[in-house]
Formats: structure tokens, C-alpha cells, sequence
């Protein structure tokens, strides 16, 4: 009987050698890796892609989210709540009410998503909540703000997760956290922009209208605009990208096949149902619940800062329009502060350590504003505290997501943690005018 021999390297055809060696290569992987030069260069390509196109879009919708759920703290430093007939405590209790319908509706809207079809959901919501905004130019009493911010509060419900499920869906699990970063902190680019785009439209007024009408007017009309882009843009999924080659999509589609390495059920990967087994898979997961309940304490300064910090500056001292400019600047530092460190999460694969580090930063910013009685001190902690503020909540997302690999699941998963804006109801309450 003969005896089987090894191979000889020189009868084996080098291009079958090259994809058993990737294929073994990506077996001992927990998470997709380019693992040659051609793979990387096609890798690149496809992320700038998803950057440019689905990032942006995103990015700038966050930045109106922002806007048109926040303008209202902008606005109050001007006449607004004199002209509408408003008391000093309807500003921050229009925010808990804002947060009764927002925070419930979260998973049914990420669900809802899901099965709809991410592009059509997110552009039907930017229209429904980018009209709202407008309607707010005609608030004539605490009655109307009341239903206004309860119906927007509807209309915007999920977004954020939406957008977070939708980009984990695109991206392998250790290139999403700096993308899901770019586009959560948007929401501190909102406030910085926020400030600018408001100090400019407080300016425009004449008799026949005031310069609040103006914002609530001209931002509202742009989110309307971004809604109706949002059906012609945005992919269905990656097989549906019209920007990507067909080579681009085929690698695309692969490399997150790989990074579920075989977690994921054949049935769920062309699937938009979410079954009994999601919410039972879910509920059993106590160590996720978790993660849901600390978010809390990572969304409630996030919260109230992008909302009260013009009062807060104009407490240090600084007057009307003035502190709606001031409070600029501690918004871009925390943009920055937040892109460093999920830059950082994903080039070292880590999230717990970078989460607890931004939360850090926060508490002592957070510290230092509350026990001081230096204006300049206190100012420029801000600027300390909100580079950490906004870290925690883009790297749980990301955590949860990256471990939660059947999508049914995660959508369910993702829509639980937005009640972590549960935040909001109590951040109205702690910026009361007797404070």
C-alpha cells in the first residue's frame, strides 16, 4: 500500500494557496480583518464610501435632531417666552414632557424600522418632526407648547438608535464605534451650531415677526428638506448601495458576514421581522439590561447640557445673546473630545475602560462648575466636562450592538436602550428658575 505523501508547494496553485490562507486566516478571527494589501485598499474604499454618503447624511439629520429638540433653550434667552405668554418653568418642564412620549416609543420605533425599512422610516420621521418645529413659531400659551413638545417628542422618538442599528448593519463591529461616534456627536456640533445659527437668526425680526419665529421657521423648513433627501439617498442595505461597485458590495457583504463569525442564523440575514424569540432572547440577557440602566447616568448630562447650557453660562454672569454665543465653544471641544476617544476604542478594541475615561471627565468638570465660585474656572471646566459627556453613550451603543449579533434581536435590543433618555424627564427637573 503506498504512503500519502505532503504536497509539494510547488504543485499547488498559488492563487488556491493565497484563499486557503485567508480563509483560515479570518477562521481565527473573532472580527472581520483585512488580512492583505488588496483587501485593505478595497476595504478603504468601501468605508469612504459609507462615510461620505451614509455618515454625512446622518451626521447632518443629527445635527437638526439636535437643533429642533433643543432650539427652545436658545430661544429662551431672547423674548420668546414673554411674546408666547410663557412662565420661566414652561422651558424645562416642555422638556419632561418631551421626554413622555419620547423616551416610551423608542423600541417600537426602532422595531417599527426594522420592518418598514430604515431609509423610508428616517425620512418620514424628519418631515413629521421638521413640520412640528415650525408650528412651534406659533405657540401663544403653555397649552400649545404642551401638545407641540408631546407630539414632537413622537415624531423624533428612536431616531438616534435608529441611526446606531442602521450603521452596525454597514459596518464591521470595530470600525462602526468612530462612525457611530461621528454621528452621535453631532449632537454636540448641534449645540455648538445651535448657538451660532440661533445668535444669527435672533437678529432677524421686524414687526410683523419675532426673531424665535424666525429659528423655529427656518430650522424646521431644513429637516423637512433633509427628510425628502433621506428616500433618494440612503441605501436599503448594502446589496442595494448604489454607490458601491459590484466588487465593492461583494466585499462589503462579506466582511460582515465574517464578523458575525457564524453567530447569526441563515434565516435572519435577508430577514426585517422581529420575532417572539428577539424579545425572549432580550429579556433573558440581564448583563445588556444592564448596560440599558448605567446609560441612564451617561444621557442625563448629555441632556442637560445641549439644552440649558446658554442658562448655564448666563449664570456665570454673561447676559442675553451673549451666553448663547459663549456656550459655543465648550460644544466643539466636546465633538472633539468624544472623536478621539472612540477613535481610540476602535484602534484598540476596547470599550469599557474609553466609556468609564470619558465619564470621568465629566464628573470632574461636573465638580469643579458646582463647587466653585471662579466664573473663569467654572467656564473652563465646561469645556473638561463636555469632552467626556458625550463618550458613553455612542460606545454602549456600540458594545451592545457588537455583541448582539441576530438582527431581530438587536433591533430590539438597541430600541430598550433608548429608554435610557428617561435622562431627559429628570434633566428638566433639575434646572428649575429657583435653582
Amino acid at each position: 500500500m503506498s504512503r500519502v505523501l505532503p504536497h509539494d508547494k510547488r504543485d499547488i496553485d498559488p492563487e488556491h494557496l493565497e484563499i486557503v490562507q485567508n480563509d483560515v486566516a479570518q477562521q481565527h478571527q473573532t472580527h472581520y480583518r483585512p488580512v492583505d494589501d488588496e483587501e485593505k485598499r478595497i476595504d478603504r474604499r468601501v468605508n469612504l464610501k459609507l462615510d461620505l454618503i451614509v455618515v454625512s447624511l446622518l451626521a447632518i439629520e443629527f445635527i437638526f435632531c439636535g437643533i429642533d429638540k433643543t432650539n427652545i433653550g436658545f430661544v429662551a434667552t431672547s423674548s420668546f417666552v414673554k411674546d408666547a405668554n410663557l412662565s420661566p418653568d414652561d422651558i424645562p418642564n416642555s422638556l419632561s414632557l418631551f421626554s413622555a412620549t419620547y423616551v416610551p416609543l423608542q423600541p417600537f420605533m426602532v422595531i417599527l424600522a426594522r420592518r418598514v425599512g430604515v431609509k423610508y422610516f428616517l425620512g418620514l420621521q424628519l418631515i413629521a418632526w421638521g413640520g412640528l418645529c415650525m408650528c412651534h413659531a406659533a405657540i401663544r400659551g403653555s397649552g400649545t407648547l404642551i401638545a407641540l413638545r408631546l407630539l414632537i417628542g413622537a415624531a423624533e422618538s428612536g431616531f438616534t438608535q435608529i441611526g446606531m442599528f442602521y450603521m452596525s448593519t454597514l459596518y464591521p463591529k470595530y470600525d462602526v464605534g468612530f462612525r457611530v461616534g461621528m454621528f452621535t456627536g453631532m449632537y454636540s456640533v448641534a449645540g455648538a451650531f445651535a448657538g451660532v445659527l440661533a445668535y444669527g437668526l435672533l437678529k432677524i425680526s421686524s414687526p410683523s415677526i419675532h426673531g424665535w419665529q424666525v429659528v423655529f421657521l427656518f430650522e424646521g423648513a431644513t429637516t423637512v428638506f433633509l427628510g425628502i433627501l433621506t428616500f433618494f439617498i440612503l441605501p436599503k442595505n448594502l446589496s442595494t448601495a448604489w454607490f458601491l461597485t459590484v466588487e465593492e458590495r461583494a466585499h462589503a457583504i462579506r466582511r460582515m458576514e465574517i464578523d458575525l463569525a457564524g453567530t447569526q442564523e441563515e434565516g435572519d440575514i435577508g430577514s426585517t421581522s422581529v420575532v417572539k424569540r428577539d424579545f425572549i432572547d432580550v429579556a433573558k440577557d440581564w448583563k445588556k439590561l444592564l448596560v440599558v440602566v448605567c446609560n441612564v447616568t451617561t444621557v442625563l448630562p448629555v441632556t442637560a447640557f445641549t439644552t440649558f447650557l446658554p442658562l448655564i453660562v448666563q449664570g456665570m454672569g454673561y447676559s442675553g445673546i451673549q451666553a448663547t454665543l459663549m456656550s459655543v465653544p465648550p460644544f466643539v471641544v466636546g465633538t472633539v473630545g468624544l472623536l478621539v476617544i472612540v477613535w481610540l476604542s476602535d484602534h484598540f478594541k476596547e470599550r469599557s475602560m474609553h466609556t468609564v475615561g470619558g465619564m470621568c471627565l465629566g464628573i470632574i468638570g461636573c465638580i469643579v462648575m458646582a463647587t466653585s465660585t471662579n466664573t473663569q474656572l467654572r467656564y473652563g471646566f465646561a469645556h473638561v466636562c463636555m469632552a467626556g459627556v458625550f463618550v458613553g453613550g455612542p460606545l454602549l451603543a456600540v458594545w451592545l450592538a457588537g455583541n448582539t449579533p441576530w438582527k431581530g434581536t438587536r433591533s430590539v435590543m438597541m430600541g430598550i436602550n433608548g429608554w435610557s433618555n428617561i435622562a431627559g424627564v429628570i434633566a428638566g427637573q433639575i434646572f428649575k428658575s429657583n435653582c
